[in-house]
């Protein structure tokens, strides 16, 4: 692996964090304080994350400029969506049927969906 792509990787790591750290105190938030169902909840802060890490990634990350912006929304969309059914399933799975503590889980999630996030993003979005 070149230096290159590690630095890429890096830089997406600090922002995605950034933006899982949104979608973790939303999510929270919404549970814990304003009393909405925890899927319901995940869901929203997914989405308040989403719009916060396209444009973290698309510039900073990967320091694209190209005026594709419908086109590439469309694309981190779909990569996000088919990221948001995976937590959604996991979250379910383990929380419903094993009992753990959503929190738990949702992070756990994360590492997972990071990679899946950054493989996509990388090799078809970003370029």
């Amino acid at each position: 692996m070149n230096m290159w792509i590690i630095k890429k990787i890096f830089k997406y790591a600090i922002w995605w964090w950034i933006a899982a750290i949104i979608d973790l105190s939303i999510l929270y938030f919404l549970t814990n304080l304003v009393g909405i169902y925890y899927l319901i909840s995940s869901i929203i802060s997914f989405i308040v994350s989403l719009m916060v890490g396209f444009v973290f990634q698309k510039y900073i990350t990967f320091q694209n400029f190209e005026k594709k912006h419908i086109q590439q929304w469309s694309k981190f969309v779909f990569f996000q969506l088919i990221g948001l059914l995976i937590n959604t399933i996991i979250l379910y799975i383990w929380v419903e049927v094993f009992h753990i503590y959503y929190l738990y889980i949702a992070l756990f999630n994360k590492i997972i969906i990071f990679i899946w996030n950054f493989s996509m993003n990388y090799k078809f979005n970003f370029k």
